[in-house]
């Protein structure tokens, strides 16, 4: 623990002031002028708090200065990194596990009030985490939702139940044009290859080029034949207006220094006889055979179209296919469901849908989630993007998805930036499906740049409760 000497003010104030144990009185002769007392707790007496929760505060009605040498404790262990935060509040670092009873204690010569000439008295706080998620199997709808699944989906299907829960499928994008760049990257910092890797369809208009054609799958049947899943995201770039050659997916373009709407709503794509109707049917169809393609060699897919289609629940869509809201959403997962299916008889598909838990910038609630949610009946996974920071344990994240589908379908970390703790995630019961990491080009070149900085590539993948290429047959 760091040990804090009473600020310049407070040792005028209280020359005679010394902590040396906790029994040991405060040696001053004239009464004090008031008493210090606590007015606030981040975490009350009883409370069940998120294992994800990093600080506690105790606040009190007048300045404070803290003791040199008494230690505040978590559990009889001293915190992390105890200070004065805004004159009067006192600011702890803690770290949680799920399922834990805790005890916070600041004993009765730690806090002394700036110009009181008394300390505060002890403060106490029993608190938990709550009960350790348990992922009961049982409810797993066994079966992928399109009954028509070919062998080899059905196949990778059973593989990651099996080992949901118990062990996590490392994955990786292999970078931005139809290439797997990135992930080797990853295998030469790691030394292991992970087993899932990234494509994306985002040059749909631009293929087949001499720069890039999705009609070429020999990147994705290497992977597949190396011992990797690969898995398809669908970044679906769309005309910003009627006629317009400027295609994005982002729902606000900047273009000469200038932020615009993309004027491509998702609702007119279920009205036939809209423009936004003929350019989405058509581009379904050029992204079904490229799909077919790769059904034809025997591969199957996990298939991750209209990700992140809420963007932030109260800040709005950041893609085109949620700027009509929820409601639309749905109702276009449903139709591109059926017209992959249905129409293009694609049986390879193992269909995710990206939960979006934002709301404001924090977690969104259940009945949000829900009212986003397209149905059991067209939804194989379940899975959240998350851009936090490394190695922490994103459990209230895991929960709200596992909630919204009453565990009847597995939860994954289909996108992030920084790795999670493996370790923690499988004590708290949390232990996402799989994981994707995206790539990062700083530059121009692929590298590490954000993300995963200080060796967490191999951290992860060298834990044995994560799956990498080679580990386990697809």
């Amino acid at each position: 623990m760091k040990r804090f000497a009473y600020i310049l003010a407070a040792a005028m104030i209280l020359p005679g002031v010394s902590a040396c144990n906790q029994d040991h009185e405060p040696e001053w002769s004239e009464t004090a002028p008031f008493d210090i007392k606590v007015v606030e707790t981040s975490i009350t007496d009883g409370q069940e708090v998120s294992p994800e929760t990093t600080e506690i505060s105790v606040a009190y009605d007048h300045d404070i200065a803290l003791s040199q040498t008494a230690v505040i404790t978590l559990d009889g262990v001293a915190v992390g990194d105890p200070r004065v935060v805004d004159g009067n509040r006192l600011v702890a670092d803690i770290s949680l596990s799920k399922g834990k009873r805790y005890v916070f204690h600041i004993p009765a010569n730690a806090v002394a009030g700036v110009g009181s000439k008394t300390f505060a008295p002890e403060v106490t706080i029993t608190f938990s985490t709550g009960e350790i998620n348990i992922i009961d199997k049982s409810k797993l709808t066994a079966s992928l939702v399109n009954a028509n699944a070919t062998a080899q989906a059905k196949k990778l299907f059973e593989v990651f139940i099996s080992n949901y829960g118990e062990k996590q499928i490392s994955g990786v994008m292999g970078g931005v044009a139809w290439d797997t760049q990135f992930s080797d990257l990853v295998y030469q910092a790691a030394g292991k290859y992970p087993a899932i890797v990234g494509f994306d369809y985002i040059h749909l208009a631009s293929s087949p080029s001499n720069w890039i054609d999705y009609g070429d799958i020999t990147p994705v049947k290497s992977v597949w034949e190396a011992g990797s899943v690969p898995a398809m995201t669908w970044h679906w770039n769309v005309p910003i207006a009627e006629g317009s050659s400027e295609l994005n997916a982002s729902q606000k373009i900047t273009i000469d220094g200038n932020e615009v709407e993309n004027q491509f709503k998702a609702s007119n794509v279920l009205v036939e006889g809209t423009w936004e109707n003929t350019v989405a049917t058509a581009d379904v169809e050029k992204l079904a055979g490229y799909l077919a393609l790769l059904q034809d060699a025997g591969i199957p897919v996990i298939w991750r179209p209209f990700h992140e289609a809420a963007g932030d629940y109260s800040w709005g869509a950041w893609f085109w296919w949620g700027n009509s809201g929820v409601d639309v959403t749905k109702q276009l997962w449903g139709w591109l469901y059926d017209k992959l299916t249905v129409e293009y008889g694609l049986n390879n598909l193992i269909w995710v849908w990206t939960v979006q838990t934002s709301n404001a910038g924090q977690l969104a609630s259940a009945d949000l989630v829900k009212s986003a949610y397209p149905g059991d009946d067209k939804v194989d996974m379940v899975g959240a993007d998350l851009y936090v920071e490394p190695l922490t344990n994103q459990t209230g994240q895991f929960e709200l998805l596992y909630n919204l589908v009453e565990g009847k379908k597995m939860v994954a970390l289909s996108e992030c930036g920084n790795l999670l703790d493996v370790e923690s995630a499988f004590s708290d019961g949390a232990l996402w499906s799989y994981f994707m990491s995206w790539y990062e080009m700083p530059d121009g070149e692929y590298g590490f740049k954000d993300w995963n900085l200080n060796n967490e590539w191999k951290t992860v993948l060298d834990n044995p409760r994560v799956i990498n290429r080679g580990d386990v047959e697809f």
